[in-house]
């Protein structure tokens, strides 16, 4: 039997997702820029857009051992690579050119690196080393560590499991005995003695520095140069830690992991100037559901923080801090690092050093699946949609798959193009799917009630 057309057409318009994933909620509540899933996608740097990820590159580099982490300094556009073997390597003339090996780390642990009086320090599990990036010296004099910043013009120095901060002499990373009758000479401090924590990751804020002990307190690190100074002030409780390398700065707040999900702590004008928030509401789930030594990435040109919430390192959320939102991304390959640099991401998987760029449609050779559904729409009784219309952009043609449970629409990822239809439904749950890279512009549906 024909349908009637009898109906008031309404029109259900999908555009500008910049609410990103939320799973906190059932489908049908999520607010209308909300997605219920969305994979393989990023908010576009200058525009806020969602588009597509890019891909990764052939390899750029392959070594004989497995890459562990990378670090990039600005300053000298030089990266370095660490290997799970705690070999050393510079890419002193940029990355698609051969490195040049430093030497190894002293330690077994995943390196923290900072740069200090035109030199790389680093931290490793073993004593403090630094490096000129030709080659790595050890400091004999130096303490055994894990974690080393740089503050009041002297380095500092932290052996994760227990409390305390030990820095150099002022001006010179290779100085560490303490003078008492000379300010200037190594000085030390405990944070937190006594209260069964050891510290787990020290971050920057504004002009203090925030310490995290692993038994959920927050500490905030305030003073200047004179060690006379310095004061330590206990600003959080029951924070929830979860490991090293889970904390980053983001300007005026500083992001870490907690088994309870993202949180962070904000500088105000109010007395004790520093505010804890969760941050990651809507998207928390994802990040604590089987959560294991999780590790975080900061691309800070991209306002982005990439959060590896399990050991299958081909799964990364992506949070874009400036908008609050973030989405999924599944790598073809398992990753270990994600640094960027001055103009490009590069990323370590294996033994190989990849770029990720927008330029590459797949993973080296491996297939991208994008994948997003918004909002579900439900009315009080059956309703019948009369019409799709997509416009997708794309540097490239292919076919984005816009399907619900009973049909299924191939559209352009490159143009606009309206579908017209008699399809009745009591929830509109839009899947969306394609293998080619696309930028959402719209989805519009034309619906009534029957």
């Amino acid at each position: 039997m024909k349908r009637s057309n009898e109906h008031q057409i309404k029109k259900i318009m999908f555009s500008g997702l910049v609410g990103g994933v939320n799973v906190a909620q059932v489908p049908e509540q999520i607010a209308e820029t909300d997605m219920q899933l969305c994979e393989n996608f990023l908010y576009d740097l200058d525009s806020q857009r969602l588009v597509g990820r890019g891909g990764l590159s052939a390899p750029l580099t392959t070594f004989q051992n497995p890459i562990r982490d990378l670090f990039y300094d600005v300053d000298t556009n030089v990266l370095v690579a660490f290997l799970e073997t705690r070999e050393t390597y510079a890419f002193n003339n940029g990355y698609n050119q051969t490195p040049s090996f430093l030497g190894t780390v002293s330690g077994t642990k995943s390196p923290s690196c900072v740069k200090f009086m035109d030199k790389l320090w680093i931290a490793s599990g073993g004593v403090l080393q630094y490096s000129n990036f030709n080659s790595i010296t050890l400091i004999p004099a130096a303490p055994t560590c894990d974690l080393v910043f740089q503050r009041f013009g002297r380095l500092a120095a932290i052996q994760t499991g227990n409390d305390r901060i030990t820095y150099s002499d002022t001006g010179d990373g290779t100085g560490w005995s303490n003078d008492s009758n000379v300010a200037s000479s190594s000085q030390w401090l405990d944070v937190g003695y006594g209260d069964s924590g050891d510290i787990i990751a020290v971050v920057p804020l504004a002009t203090d520095m925030i310490i995290i002990k692993s038994n959920g307190m927050i500490y905030q690190f305030t003073g200047d140069s004179d060690w006379n100074s310095w004061n330590v002030y206990n600003i959080a409780n029951n924070a929830d830690p979860v490991g090293v390398a889970t904390a980053t700065n983001i300007g005026d707040s500083v992001v870490l992991l907690s088994t309870r999900g993202l949180k962070s702590l904000t500088t105000t004008m109010d007395y004790g100037n520093i505010t804890p928030n969760d941050i990651g509401d809507k998207f928390n789930k994802l990040i604590t559901t089987n959560m294991y030594e999780p590790k975080i990435c900061h691309l800070k040109r991209r306002s982005t923080i990439m959060i590896r919430p399990t050991t299958d390192k081909t799964y990364w959320i992506a949070f874009n801090y400036r908008i609050g939102a973030a989405t999924v991304i599944r790598f073809g390959l398992p990753i270990t690092s994600i640094v960027e640099t001055t103009n490009d991401v590069l990323v370590a998987s294996g033994t190989c050093l990849y770029k990720w760029a927008n330029e590459y449609a797949t993973d080296n050779g491996v297939e991208i699946s994008y994948h997003m559904k918004p909002k579900d729409v439900i009315g009080s009784d059956e309703m019948l949609v009369k019409a799709i219309d997509t416009k997708f952009s794309s540097d490239r043609a292919g076919t984005v798959n816009v399907a619900t449970s009973t049909l299924s629409v191939g559209m352009p990822a490159n143009s606009r193009r309206k579908v017209r239809c008699n399809h009745s439904t009591d929830c509109i749950s839009l899947d969306v799917t394609s293998t080619t890279r696309f930028e959402l512009d719209h989805i519009a549906l034309d619906i009534s009630d029957l």
